[in-house]
């Protein structure tokens, strides 16, 4: 009655570098929407 299950850890590698991608420019894109002027009609 063993619970352990083997995890490959190199199995979900590219979605982990496609969530960390896909962060990192929306926070590019927050930060420049953030320092955007606020008089832009």
């Amino acid at each position: 009655m063993e619970t352990y299950t083997y995890v490959n850890i190199f199995e979900t590698k590219g979605l982990e570098y496609l969530l960390l991608m896909s962060f990192l420019v929306l926070l590019v894109l927050f930060v420049r929407y953030l320092r955007e002027p606020g008089g832009k009609d």
